[in-house]
C-alpha cells in the first residue's frame, strides 16, 4: 500500500468570510464602501442586489476595490494607462476606459506595466507577409541585391 501525503485543504469562501468579516452583511458593507453603485441605483438597491451575489465574487470585489483605492481611484488608473500607451491627450479613449469595469482597467494597467517593465511595446508584433516564411526570408535577400 502506497503512502499518501496529505495536501492541506484551502479554505472555502464561506470560511474566509466568517474569518475576516464575521458574516456576509459586513462583507457587503465593505463592498459598498469600495465599489460605487451602478447608474441610477440607490445604495439600498445596491446592497439588496449584492445579497444575492456569491461569497467568492464579493471577496473578489473587495480585492479589486482595495487595489483601486491603492492606485488612487478610477481617474488615476485611466491617466496611468493613457501615459503608458503614450496617448495622454486622447480624451475619447480615456472616456471609453472610464466606462469599463474597475477589474478590467486594473488588469489592463497591470498588463501595460509588465510590458513596460520588459521594455517591449504594448502593441502586438507585425505579422509576416501573406507568402508565409518563404516570402519573409526572400524579402531581405531582395533588399541586399538592390543595393
Amino acid at each position: 500500500m502506497a503512502a499518501t501525503t496529505e495536501v492541506p485543504m484551502s479554505k472555502s469562501p464561506q470560511q474566509i468570510v466568517t474569518e475576516r468579516y464575521g458574516d456576509k452583511t459586513k462583507l457587503i458593507e465593505a463592498v459598498v464602501g469600495l465599489i460605487e453603485a451602478g447608474a441610477g441605483e440607490s445604495p439600498e438597491q445596491h446592497k439588496r442586489r449584492l445579497r444575492n451575489v456569491s461569497n467568492a465574487k464579493l471577496l473578489h470585489l473587495v480585492a479589486v476595490g482595495e487595489r483601486v483605492k491603492q492606485l488612487g481611484g478610477r481617474d488615476a488608473i485611466v491617466k496611468q494607462i493613457l501615459e503608458l500607451k503614450r496617448q495622454p491627450k486622447d480624451h475619447e479613449y480615456g472616456d471609453k476606459l472610464r466606462r469599463l469595469s474597475l477589474a478590467r482597467i486594473v488588469d489592463l494597467l497591470g498588463s501595460l506595466q509588465r510590458a513596460a517593465k520588459r521594455g517591449t511595446k504594448a502593441a502586438p508584433a507585425a505579422k509576416p507577409a501573406a507568402g508565409g516564411k518563404k516570402a519573409a526570408k526572400a524579402a531581405p535577400k531582395a533588399q541586399t541585391k538592390s543595393r
